[in-house]
């Protein structure tokens, strides 16, 4: 049996991949001569399709969207990560370091897929315990 092992690709990552950001795109490689395989969340997607309408749907946007979000693993929301997300969510506030609840809810769903690595150039990530946080 083959075990994948997968890097979460975050929002801000998947934006700049799209807009051909050469970190990004450098980031993209390295990995994938790691041997890393790319994931990201519903959560993700959610926040893709958001900035489209922000911006007025651009039909060539959306495209380039969907058609990379046809190339990965899309990983949904379900109980389970809907129960960790309010557990990693929690205790970052009452420790005084909250973060979004989409962050959480990338986070959750990563781990509950096997993944503790999330690509992405925020360090928000870097407060949940067992994340992997690849910057680029």
């Amino acid at each position: 049996m083959v075990t994948l092992t997968f890097a979460c690709l975050d929002t801000a990552f998947l934006i700049d991949f799209l807009r051909g950001v050469d970190k990004a795109q450098e980031q993209y490689l390295r990995l994938k001569s790691e041997g890393f395989h790319f994931a990201s969340t519903s959560v993700n997607a959610f926040e893709l399709f958001r900035g489209c309408d922000v911006r007025g749907r651009i039909p060539s946007e959306e495209q380039a969207v969907r058609r990379l979000l046809s190339r990965i693993t899309i990983w949904n929301l379900d109980v389970e990560a809907a129960d960790r997300a309010s557990r990693i969510y929690t205790e970052l506030e009452r420790s005084g370091k909250p973060i979004g609840v989409n962050d959480c809810l990338t986070a959750a769903i990563a781990f509950t897929n096997g993944c503790s690595t999330i690509i992405t150039q925020d360090r928000h990530y870097e407060k949940i315990v067992g994340i992997d946080v690849r910057r680029y």
